[in-house]
């Protein structure tokens, strides 16, 4: 793969079987492909645009993005999304709900379109 030419190197690794481990892992190999795998780059930006394409329309093309961040941030706001949706039959199952019942969503500490888009891939789950 170090042999390869850059944009070549770019194109695999922005094939969509890879999923972000992958790319996590070939990063660690050498410096060669860590810097292909830079998290500004074109790589991570693409593994956000798989994962959640509908998010995209929030970044501008001139923007000075570091994707990994973005990606790290959007995977943990889902992580967290999950688990308190997954609560809310237990704290919500009387007909009162109580005033600051939602507080957690709100001190998420992430942009409110990541927990936005991971309760409509909830909502859109087959068997839910």
């Amino acid at each position: 793969l170090t042999d390869l030419p850059g944009e070549l190197l770019e194109l695999i690794l922005c094939c969509d079987v890879l999923g972000a481990a992958d790319i996590g892992r070939v990063s660690c190999t050498c410096r060669r492909l860590r810097e292909a795998c830079q998290p500004r780059g074109k790589v991570w930006r693409e593994r956000f645009r798989l994962r959640w394409p509908s998010l995209l329309k929030y970044y501008s093309q001139t923007d000075g993005v570091s994707w990994l961040e973005e990606y790290k941030a959007r995977h943990n706001a889902g992580l967290e999304a999950q688990r308190i949706v997954a609560s809310f039959s237990k704290r919500f199952f009387s007909e009162h709900v109580p005033c600051d019942g939602f507080s957690d969503i709100e001190t998420l500490g992430c942009p409110s379109h990541f927990f936005e888009d991971e309760l409509m891939c909830i909502l859109n789950m087959e068997g839910r």
